[in-house]
């Protein structure tokens, strides 16, 4: 029993859980819990290392980071590839679709344009005045082919070409040497440096007006990176702003202070850069093809010397050969592994689920702005522009923003959306991949990067836009202050930066707004005009003041031009245009008369070797700085049209009527300049002077519509005229034409006045002095003039010798002009009384003769007889009749018949015989008369021929003038 007692105790205990004894589930309850990974030596010490691997790996990133910054901003990469793209985009615009632009294949696109342009001329009425003038010196088959031959030794296709083919179907070279200086560009005045140069007035463009070329003493800003502010670092440091010296560049591969103009600069044109930085520096020639080599030269590019239109009309950054190019493709070519780090660091943010983080960062140091100091005071302003390149855009001139920072910012831009069509490539989300992946879920799908290049896309979007918009709103700001030639680089840069923009970055929905952001403004047309009137006033008076005021003498090689017509006329073939003397100049010779010749010693016989001008030297430079500028204007326009905008049609085909304004404004303010410049002091001034400024007046006016007509024609040549619009655009050219003529015609008059003026202030000096203490009781009768009549005539003809210049109406005006205020004095001094009251116009002439006898009258008709004689040697018809009233005053008062004459019943007899006789007159004269001794029945010593009065004679011959009054 106690055996089975304890077995059953045993048995019970092993079954009963709750029993004393062991168990096998007591044994595991008491095992212990497993460790964590965190638990474990190794996990601890994980989690010690596993934050600085975390650390070190988002820390490398943002160091790859930044360097890519830095080389986008500080570094040029994006600007060096953005000017690679404006490059290519310039080049692919001037050699045109099917290669046939204006800097395309030759002899194809230029003779296609020129023939075209022929044609529709060709069909234009003749009714108007530039519609004649267009045909006039230019022939299709003979022109068209020494202009291609020209162009086609200027090297292959591109931007340089197009600059020498559109100033070509302008006519320049058919009507210039190529030695001549353009005369646009302010700087092409400050180099003459000749004694006949030395009065030129600089502009405030050159070397003298702006600060460009000279150290700048002011401090500049310099844009840090960005990303330092997060540190608590400064993003802007102080600096000096470079110095910008031609053929010494600064340092740095990109940025304002990266110069693409070579290092060949220094002996061309001096130590400094004068005038608007990537402007022509070309010498100004004599008239007729001498001249500089700077205007054959141009500027220096890379080693290579560029034409004066080239550089004048294209940025240098556009030019093929630019010293940049090889490293600048490179960045092109290398654009999309070069944002490798960024695509580096978005994966690492995104491994360690700092997604956002990356976002963040990213966001605040590729589209953020900076405060700028625009106007110098404490106001900031908030510059997206300032952030992308890392330069204040705030400061510097107008000339260092043209020359340098505009090419730096477009080409930055251009960078910018370079860039970020690299980063997009591969982020593109499909909507059919979209579609597809719908119906996986959230959890399941890879972690992509399309949510951070979503937002990227939009802020990038944003940011390009405002980058587009301020950079408009820059270049609207500063044109006020552009020279001519700055707008025209500006406007074609402008063009290849929009064609850029679309090229690089076509799917922004930036794209839609470039024209509107980009567009100077709606009156930058009519602010070039007031730059071009301005530039235009300054550069003809700095000509004229360095004007000699002598008639140019007719060169040699051109005496024997224009006096031949037979071929013109029997094959109805124009003649070319004379290289120096266009647009009919050559023609424009003096020719005196057979009679002047003999009376001046010249027997009519004048050597062709001795053949002038009718005017002087400075008038074929105006004429060309017109043209020059009308060419610069056109490219302008083009320029805006190619950009997109719109011009008004009521000025014929829109953009073409602006450059006629551009031309009668430029025609105004000339022939104004011509005339204040030498008319400032008509005392100082003498007659020859003022003859050949009127004489330059009128030539300018000849010109002008052959000047038009070679307008019209190159503005059909490059597109800029529409055929539908060609009958309009040919009557406002008429219009405008018209206005021209009238501002030279009043000039014309002006100048006419002022050389009476003179003369007559000369003649009065004249009579004044000789006449002063005058005797008229002569009591004897001489045979020969007085010396007052010889000098009075000497000077005359003196006068009229110089008045060769001017066209035969005025010349011919002017002698009737001195001749009858000479006619005019004597008869005040003979016929005016002594007792009348004096005019404010006499009041510095002599008064009126008080005594004269019979020999001073009877001497005075011998001195009327001589001026008589003189006026009728000068060939001028009629011109002896100034003289019939003081004639018939002295003849008659001399004249035995006089009493008879003056009694009431032969007042017929006595207007046949003494027309301009006025009985009021010889009344005065009578009051004045002095009788002399030994007078007996009218005779004097024997001398029937002169009447001689005694007092009760006289007493009756003055009762019957007044009673007869």
């Amino acid at each position: 029993s106690s055996k089975d007692a304890s077995g059953g105790g045993g048995d019970g205990s092993e079954g009963n859980p709750d029993g004393g004894g062991p168990s096998k589930s007591t044994s595991k309850n008491k095992t212990a819990a497993p460790l964590t990974l965190e638990e474990t030596p190794f996990g601890a010490r994980a989690m010690t290392v596993l934050p600085k691997i975390e650390n070190e790996v988002l820390i490398g990133a943002r160091r790859g980071l930044n360097r890519w910054f830095l080389a986008m901003r500080s570094g040029g990469d994006g600007a060096k590839a953005g000017r690679a793209v404006l490059r290519r985009c310039a080049n692919s615009m001037a050699v045109g679709p099917g290669h046939l632009g204006l800097g395309g294949d030759i002899p194809s696109s230029y003779m296609m344009r020129a023939k075209t342009a022929d044609n529709w001329i060709s069909r234009v009425n003749q009714n108007g005045r530039v519609a004649r003038a267009v045909r006039v010196g230019y022939w299709f088959e003979r022109d068209a082919k020494k202009e291609i031959e020209r162009l086609q030794g200027l090297g292959g296709p591109g931007v340089e070409r197009r600059a020498e083919a559109f100033a070509a179907a302008f006519g320049w070279y058919r009507c210039w040497s190529e030695r001549d200086s353009l005369l646009v560009d302010p700087s092409d005045l400050d180099i003459q440096q000749s004694s006949y140069y030395q009065g030129l007035d600089r502009s405030g463009h050159g070397l003298g007006g702006s600060r460009h070329g000279q150290s700048r003493q002011q401090r500049g800003r310099t844009l840090g990176f960005r990303a330092k502010e997060s540190a608590g670092t400064r993003s802007l440091s102080r600096g000096r702003a470079p110095e910008l010296v031609v053929g010494q560049r600064a340092s740095g591969s990109g940025g304002l202070n990266n110069s693409s103009h070579g290092p060949a600069g220094v002996s061309e044109h001096g130590p400094m850069m004068t005038g608007s930085g990537a402007a022509s520096a070309h010498g100004a020639s004599s008239v007729g093809g001498g001249g500089s080599q700077h205007g054959v030269k141009g500027k220096t590019v890379g080693g290579r010397s560029h034409s004066p239109w080239a550089t004048l009309l294209t940025p240098a950054v556009l030019f093929e050969d630019a010293p940049t190019r090889k490293d600048d493709d490179a960045k092109l070519f290398g654009l999309p592994e070069s944002v490798h780090p960024v695509r580096r660091a978005e994966s690492a943010f995104a491994l360690l689920g700092k997604s956002e983080e990356f976002c963040a960062y990213y966001e605040q140091n590729r589209f953020g702005d900076t405060k700028i100091n625009t106007d110098g005071d404490n106001d900031d302003t908030r510059s997206s522009l300032s952030s992308l390149t890392g330069d204040d855009v705030s400061v510097g001139t107008d000339r260092v923003f043209f020359a340098k920072s505009l090419p730096h910012l477009c080409s930055s831009v251009v960078g910018f959306s370079a860039v970020e069509a690299s980063l997009e490539l591969g982020n593109f989300a499909d909507d059919e991949d979209d579609n597809k992946n719908d119906d996986t879920p959230a959890s399941k799908k890879p972690p992509t990067n399309e949510t951070s290049a979503g937002r990227f896309r939009d802020s990038s979007e944003k940011y390009e836009r405002a980058l587009v918009s301020e950079l408009g709103n820059l270049l609207r700001r500063r044109s006020l202050g552009a020279s001519l030639a700055e707008l025209a680089r500006a406007s074609y840069l402008l063009a290849a930066f929009r064609s850029a923009l679309k090229i690089v970055h076509p799917s922004s929905t930036t794209r839609r707004s470039d024209k509107e952001l980009l567009a100077m403004d709606v009156d930058i047309i009519m602010t070039a005009l007031k730059v071009t009137q301005d530039e235009q006033l300054k550069a003809t008076k700095a000509i004229v003041l360095g004007d000699r005021k002598e008639p140019l003498m007719v060169r040699l090689s051109d005496v024997n031009i224009g006096g031949d017509k037979k071929k013109g006329g029997k094959n109805k073939i124009p003649d070319e245009e004379v290289v120096g003397m266009p647009f009919g100049l050559n023609d424009l010779r003096q020719k005196p008369s057979s009679a002047e010749d003999k009376q001046f010693g010249g027997g009519g016989n004048t050597s062709q070797f001795d053949q002038y001008h009718t005017f002087s030297a400075s008038v074929p430079m105006v004429i060309r700085s017109i043209h020059a500028r009308a060419i610069a204007c056109a490219s302008m326009a083009l320029n805006q049209q190619e950009l997109g905008q719109v011009f008004a049609t009521k000025k014929g085909s829109g953009a073409a009527g602006y450059v006629f304004d551009c031309v009668e404004e430029c025609v105004n303010v000339a022939a104004v300049s011509i005339r204040e410049t030498d008319s400032f002091a008509v005392d100082e001034m003498s007659v020859d002077q003022a003859v050949q400024v009127s004489a330059n007046i009128t030539a300018l006016q000849h010109a002008l519509p052959r000047l038009f007509g070679t307008l019209m024609r190159g503005m059909c040549h490059i597109g800029l005229i529409r055929v539908d619009q060609l009958e309009d655009t040919f009557q406002y050219a008429d219009q405008t034409l018209k206005g021209a003529d009238k501002t030279c015609d009043k000039e014309v008059r002006s100048m006419y006045g002022i050389v009476y003026e003179i003369c007559r202030k000369k003649i009065d000096t004249l009579i004044n002095f000789s006449l002063a203490n005058f005797q008229w009781v002569a009591k004897s009768a001489r045979d020969i003039p007085n010396a007052y009549a010889e000098s009075l005539i000497e000077y005359m003809r003196a006068t009229f010798r110089s008045l060769g210049p001017m066209d035969e109406g005025s010349r011919y005006g002017l002698h009737f002009s001195c001749c009858g205020h000479v006619a005019e004095r004597l008869v005040k001094l003979l016929a005016d009384s002594p007792h009348s009251e004096r005019t404010s116009d006499d009041h510095d002439a002599l008064a009126p003769i008080s005594r004269i006898d019979a020999y001073g009258l009877k001497n005075l008709s011998i001195d009327v007889a001589e001026f008589e004689r003189f006026a009728e040697g000068t060939g001028v018809p009629q011109l002896s009749e100034c003289f019939n009233e003081i004639k018939c005053l002295t003849t008659a008062m001399v004249d035995p018949d006089l009493p008879k004459i003056l009694l009431p019943e032969n007042a017929s007899f006595r207007r046949r015989k003494y027309p301009f006789l006025a009985l009021d007159k010889v009344g005065n004269i009578l009051e004045k008369y002095v009788g002399a001794g030994g007078l007996l029945g009218g005779k004097v010593l024997g001398r029937s021929d002169i009447l001689v009065l005694d007092k009760k004679e006289l007493s009756g011959l003055l009762k019957l003038c007044r009673q007869q009054q």
